[in-house]
């Protein structure tokens, strides 16, 4: 089912009059999902009756007529739907449509345009839309599509949540002997808005953080958490080095002290994360963990 089709199915369902049965408006929806057009007419034609307000009825009779080719009457009710309680980028998704068929390929571009002004997200099932076919290669569709795309995973067009991917990536850790400490799995995920870390130690040890790119103090963040300790930093490059400061929560004893980590790319595509704790408010710093990160690819083939 088209993902447009799947939310306004739950729409319907929400909105049913009183005056029209369960039943009936379980019809409408089989016989508009199995795209009998002239049967769904029939039936969004007695719902509306039944329910003048209702403008998802309006709205899937519109998308019958379309399908019928009844582009007038399918516009006059396409019209009446506007304000309801279908989404104004449905409606425009659907104008789109109506405007391919009648022969209006900039009218249609434009209107994809509006859907995507009003949050439109669904950039595949338009993609695969056979009624969109013929404005499929034009710029004007394309640059449309990526506003969509820029409202599904903003993050991936705002170059600050790219500045930790250097990061991203399967590590095997070690000290600075070369003392195997632990492996990392830093990945990208959330549309690019969140860096996910899943530490496992040497010994058995755990550890999670989330890293984001702040949008309002406009700063890195990195929340750890392991058995016994919670860690918050912030901060942001310096250079070529990720720097964040904050503090450290020991969960055990209750000692609070302030921390920071710097992450650093080195030759060879390592990188170094070093983590420093204070007991006096920062005025004298000791190291609390010094780790050469190696991508496991690279690792497995110095091993071997």
């Amino acid at each position: 089912m088209p993902a447009i089709g799947a939310a306004i199915l739950v729409v319907v369902g929400a909105l049913t009059s009183p005056l029209a049965t369960a039943a009936t408006v379980e019809d409408a929806n089989r016989l508009y999902q199995a795209q009998d057009w002239a049967g769904a007419e029939q039936a969004y034609r007695e719902l509306t009756e039944a329910s003048p307000d209702n403008a998802v009825f309006k709205y899937r009779l519109a998308v019958t007529l379309r399908n019928q080719g009844d582009y007038q009457a399918a516009g006059m009710w396409l019209e009446q739907a506007e304000g309801g309680a279908v989404p104004g980028a449905y409606i425009e998704v659907e104008r789109a449509r109506l405007l391919v068929a009648t022969g209006d390929p900039g009218g249609a571009i434009s209107s994809l345009n509006a859907a995507a002004d009003k949050g439109f997200t669904n950039t595949a099932a338009l993609q695969a839309d056979a009624a969109l076919q013929a404005v499929a290669g034009d710029p004007g569709f394309e640059e449309a599509l990526k506003k969509m795309d820029k409202n599904r995973v903003p993050c991936e067009y705002i170059p600050e949540f790219s500045q930790f991917d250097f990061w991203v990536g399967d590590w095997r850790v070690v000290d600075p002997n070369g003392v195997f400490q632990g492996t990392n799995r830093i990945e990208k995920t959330q549309g690019g808005c969140l860096v996910l870390e899943n530490w496992t130690g040497a010994g058995g040890t755990t550890g999670t953080s989330m890293n984001f790119f702040d949008m309002h103090t406009k700063e890195w963040v990195q929340v750890w958490i392991s058995p016994g300790i919670q860690l918050e930093i912030r901060g942001g490059l310096q250079g070529e080095s990720m720097i964040l400061n904050g503090h450290i929560y020991y969960v055990q004893n209750g000692d609070y002290r302030s921390f920071r980590g710097t992450w650093t790319p080195m030759e060879d595509g390592v990188v170094r994360q070093h983590f420093e704790e204070s007991t006096d408010g920062g005025e004298t710093w000791t190291t609390w963990f010094d780790g050469r990160y190696h991508r496991q690819e690279a690792a497995a083939k110095e091993i071997a």
